[in-house]
């Protein structure tokens, strides 16, 4: 009985024993199991989150490999050593590791069209382009230099000549100071005189013009029978004598036709009469109308201007270029130009200083122009300011100013006193020209004069 007891007990215990393993058991593969789908969980979640990163069909890309090797190769991981290669690649690009494309764009003015390297490109071209004109601008900034030098050179040269002239030309002014204090002593001495000489004149004309009044009043008595005497002569020889005409006054030409209210007309001048196109003829009524005005002293302007535009042999064509409206140039109008003669030169002399561009300085350059025309229009010029026994027309610029040099300023520079006699000289000219030209009966003529008896029109 007590045998049995114990075998029972033995296998209670391993029954026991056994039920508390299975039990263990069961509970450490329900632990198991329950860690085996949490491990499962997570990695699925791992792998899901992987693919945010890489796919599965990049994984075997042959770039992707290289960059895992180079990964490996300096103990990183792959993102990071794509992120350390992306920071660097960007640092290098715009000098920023965080910049992105459009701000590496907009940094670098590159449009959305073109790459980097396109970009670089260009901006290599551009270089190029740069550097060529930088190269051609050295060149030329050399060849300046190179003139300036050459310029200083001749600078240098010419100073040099310079100071050389100015030495000399020191030199001789003081000569001519000297020389010019003498003639101004001299000019004082002739000054007094010469005032002691009218001094001396005045008194003896005071004398004389008493000795004369008496002669004056005994001829007086006289006077009225005289004059009487020569009016009688004088018309006598008026009767007789041949008055030359003044050819200023000759009729040139006539008028044949009219050609309607086109404005031109036919003259029975031509070719063969030395007429030119250009030339110019102031168109009368009648040849008594080519005379001096008597309450102008100048003469009348015709009724018309006209200028010739085309010549034949024996006629020539002209337009008018002035008329007076009221009067309107018609057949057998006469014409005349003062320097135009078809059977003569007419001689001219042209002296003083004229007023032609009417700007109010007469100069001695503007002469040229009335000289041009006296040649243009058949005319011949008597050069120099002597009056020739067949001088046809003295033609008188403006009056010169009248400078009397007894009011030379004693203090009177070398300067001032030449520029006094050089225009008392011009009008001592003029005034002797005109007046022989009044003697021997020869015609004169001013600007104004010239230009109305020459079909001139303003």
């Amino acid at each position: 009985m007590a045998m049995r007891s114990g075998s029972g007990t033995g296998v209670l215990v391993a029954l026991i024993i056994f039920i508390f393993l299975t039990v263990g058991s069961a509970a450490t593969a329900i632990v198991l199991y329950g860690q085996r789908n949490s491990a499962e969980e997570k990695a699925q979640e791992n792998q899901t989150a992987l693919r945010g990163y890489i796919k599965d069909s990049e994984r075997n890309r042959a770039d992707v490999e290289a960059f895992s090797a180079e990964a490996r190769q300096n103990n990183k991981s792959l993102v990071r050593h794509l992120l350390d290669r992306s920071g660097g690649f960007r640092t290098f690009v715009s000098g920023d590791a965080n910049a992105d494309e459009t701000a590496t764009r907009s940094r670098f003015n590159i449009p959305e069209n073109m790459s980097f390297q396109q970009a670089f490109s260009r901006l290599q071209q551009d270089n190029k382009t740069l550097q060529t004109r930088v190269n051609s601008l050295e060149a030329n900034v050399q060849n300046m230099n190179e003139m300036v030098a050459t310029k200083q050179q001749n600078y240098s040269q010419l100073q040099s000549d310079s100071d050389r002239r100015v030495n000399e030309v020191q030199s001789s002014i003081e000569s001519y100071r000297d020389a010019a204090e003498d003639y101004r002593t001299e000019v004082r001495e002739t000054q007094d005189t010469y005032k002691r000489a009218i001094d001396t004149k005045e008194r003896n004309h005071r004398n004389e013009v008493s000795d004369l009044q008496s002669e004056i009043d005994d001829l007086r008595g006289n006077h009225t029978v005289v004059t009487s005497r020569l009016n009688e002569l004088r018309k006598v020889v008026d009767a007789i004598r041949i008055r030359p005409k003044n050819p200023a006054e000759l009729v040139d030409g006539r008028v044949v036709d009219v050609l309607g209210s086109s404005g031109q007309v036919f003259i029975d001048l031509g070719r063969d009469d030395r007429i030119k196109p250009g030339m110019t003829f102031e168109v009368y009524d009648e040849p008594g109308q080519i005379r001096v005005n008597s309450g102008t002293g100048e003469y009348s302007r015709g009724k018309a201007s006209i200028q010739i535009i085309k010549v034949a042999d024996s006629t020539a064509t002209a337009r008018v270029t002035r008329n007076s409206g009221s009067r309107p140039v018609v057949r057998d109008d006469v014409i005349a130009n003062a320097v135009f003669n078809p059977e003569y030169r007419f001689k001219f002399l042209v002296y003083g200083k004229f007023d032609v561009d009417g700007n109010g300085a007469p100069t001695s350059g503007e002469a040229d122009f009335i000289e041009s025309r006296i040649i243009e229009w058949g005319g011949e010029l008597v050069s120099g300011d002597q009056l020739t026994g067949d001088l046809d027309f003295l033609v008188l610029g403006e009056v010169p100013d009248y400078v009397s040099t007894e009011l030379i300023p004693a203090n009177a520079s070398d300067t001032q006193i030449a520029a006094i006699m050089e225009k008392r000289s011009a009008y001592d000219k003029y005034e002797e020209l005109f007046q022989q030209a009044i003697n021997a009966q020869i015609p004169i003529l001013n600007w104004n004069r010239f230009r109305i008896l020459t079909g001139e029109v303003d």
